[in-house]
């Protein structure tokens, strides 16, 4: 957190594992009929967009389905469950999946019915850290 790859977004990190894993599995990303990845805090503009951006970077071609999956700390896990039902099922013989996160890119928010309509005089905007809020369960208080 806050170290060297801050930089970089949840996309950047997951291409680079994910060309590394079908480097190494000498797999021809061509081949690869879904992608999945896990995704929690959306940390970047096109964070609603990684797993398609991350298959696209990798070579997978355009036609390939991409699905990002967030269930919390159980989202990377999650993907690995989703790309092997696929093949148990014989809906793919090859599956990308990957999870990934920058938490030092978790955005500060002002939420729109905080602000869009003016806040008022003397209280100023208040962010909120969506990486602290998200770690937080709303309704148990856990």
């Amino acid at each position: 957190f806050g170290g060297a790859l801050t930089k970089l977004t949840g996309t950047d990190l997951a291409t680079v594992a994910s060309k590394a894993a079908l480097s190494s599995g000498n797999i021809d990303p061509s081949v690869v009929d879904a992608t999945y990845v896990g995704s929690i805090i959306p940390g970047a503009a096109d964070a609603a967009y990684v797993s398609r951006h991350t298959a696209l970077r990798c070579g997978v071609p355009q036609e390939s389905p991409a699905l990002t999956i967030n269930r919390l700390c159980g989202s990377g896990f999650q993907s690995v469950i989703c790309g092997a039902e696929q093949i148990l099922l014989n809906e793919a013989q090859v599956t990308l999946c990957a999870g990934t996160e920058n938490m030092s890119q978790a955005p500060l928010s002002v939420y729109g019915h905080k602000a869009r309509w003016g806040a008022p005089l003397g209280a100023g905007l208040q962010l909120e850290d969506t990486l602290w809020s998200a770690l937080t369960d709303s309704h148990t208080g856990l």
